[in-house]
């Protein structure tokens, strides 16, 4: 490994930035230090190697995909397959991954819930085609988890976009007042903007629909509107419109809150974007139905 580790950063010093050794180990580390580092002689700590990296303006995400050779981590992979049958309503594909996931894989620890919320991901993405509900127990496990992490990562993200739909009333409120304090620090620094922006869609879409809890589902849109992270995000700007428009028509301003959708409608055909047009137009029934 660490032989590995010093080959991927002699080849970006050498056939990206053709710098010298000398050039990157300055008031870093001794020459002889990072020659043997790159002949993987030595693993030099993190604090060590993150200073090269911004010698060679390289960055971590960067240094480590080419260490394993551009390919996917296992977590990114998974979530890629999930995305895409559920993107494809391939219930078929998720069955199929569901089915791999429960046999026996004696490797992997019991003692972390990772299997587990793998698991009920997939079940949720399936059960979102399929109009099924989830059991409560693997609500409440996924509840449980999400608020006991300090903060939501990468992971967290991705499997919360499937859940929304499937809340009671309380735990969307709680997620609705939750989702920045979790997920803000990271939003830039990990490009975690887009699914942060789907899950304040889909939590505010489900505040409407299913809580029937307008003024949550306004508050959220207003926080997420003031969050610079989600600024000039056309697509989310457009659909957050629509779910602005939904909370109008329930607060007694049917005609304005027709206007809004129209106006939602016109942008998104001067863009061309059919797949949103559907969408948009599939759900504004559904957020505007009374009691």
């Amino acid at each position: 490994m660490s032989e590995e580790i010093g080959n991927t950063f002699y080849t970006f010093r050498t056939k990206d930035r053709k710098f010298t050794v000398k050039q990157v180990s300055a008031d870093i580390m001794s020459e002889s230090s990072l020659r043997r580092f790159e002949l993987g002689q030595t693993s030099p700590y993190l604090a060590t190697v993150l200073p090269l990296l911004d010698k060679l303006r390289i960055t971590p995400s960067e240094f480590f995909a080419r260490q394993n050779n551009f390919n996917p981590t296992q977590v990114s992979a998974f979530y890629s397959s999930v995305a895409h049958a559920y993107n494809d309503r391939d219930v078929i594909k998720l069955d199929g991954m569901l089915s791999d996931l429960i046999k026996t894989h004696p490797d992997k620890p019991t003692d972390l819930p990772f299997g587990r919320l793998d698991k009920i991901t997939i079940q949720a993405a399936s059960g979102m085609l399929r109009g099924q509900p989830l059991p409560i127990a693997d609500i409440n496990f996924v509840m449980n988890y999400l608020r006991s992490q300090r903060n939501w990562f990468n992971y967290d993200l991705n499997m919360l976009r499937y859940f929304p739909v499937f809340l009671p009333a309380e735990d969307l409120i709680w997620l609705a007042q939750n989702i920045f304090a979790h997920a803000l620090a990271y939003i830039n620094v990990l490009n975690n903007a887009d699914l942060v922006s789907d899950i304040v869609l889909s939590v505010t879409n489900a505040l409407i629909i299913s809580a029937k809890d307008y003024d949550e589902a306004q508050s959220l849109l207003s926080i997420s509107h003031h969050t610079d992270a989600l600024k000039g995000k056309l697509e989310f700007s457009v659909h957050r419109k629509a779910l602005e428009a939904a909370i109008i028509f329930h607060q007694g301003d049917r005609h304005g809150a027709e206007e809004m959708h129209a106006g939602v409608l016109a942008t998104l055909k001067e863009y061309e974007a059919d797949w949103d047009i559907r969408q948009v137009e599939a759900m504004w029934p559904l957020l505007t139905k009374k009691d």
